[in-house]
């Protein structure tokens, strides 16, 4: 009995201490804007290198990568993910041999007219900056947007 008593209070002593400390909240902005920015040398946004995506997407799975994402970056890996599902989506997923854990992802979606839309994003947990892959709504055309996770984060 008195074994259990003294087991009782350590643990009482123990679970005091450890509420008495203080915690500190930080935001998820917090977290992402301490982080290095990776593309901050690039412009806001730019447009694909020529062939970029149909060249990437010729790649099969364990294939080295070393290509062109716009003069100034090109984007060296292997291919970690070739995915083709029967309902038009294909995804093929690059990790940078040159960054740890900089991935590049990219999907392209064939509808049942024919027409096909783009999703891309290359990013990493290192950094609060990402590049994502949009359509411009005037052009039509698909360019490269830096964006930081920080202003992407609703807190």
């Amino acid at each position: 009995m008195k074994k259990l008593l003294c087991v009782l209070l350590l643990s009482l002593s123990v679970s005091i201490t450890y509420a008495q400390e203080e915690f500190t909240f930080t935001s998820g902005k917090d977290k992402h804007d301490s982080k290095p920015q990776f593309f901050k040398n690039l412009s806001p946004k730019f447009a694909l290198k020529d062939g970029f995506i149909d060249n990437l997407f010729r790649f099969k799975k364990d294939d080295q990568v070393n290509i062109t994402v716009t003069d100034g970056l090109v984007f060296n890996g292997k291919v970690i993910t070739k995915t083709v599902e029967s309902n038009g989506l294909e995804i093929v997923t690059v990790e940078s041999s040159q960054k740890k854990g900089l991935i590049l992802s990219l999907s392209r979606f064939t509808k049942a007219d024919g027409t096909i839309d783009y999703m891309g994003l290359i990013t990493s947990r290192e950094f609060s900056d990402i590049l994502m892959l949009e359509r411009d709504a005037i052009t039509g055309y698909y360019q490269w947007v830096r964006k930081n996770i920080s202003q992407m984060i609703a807190d």
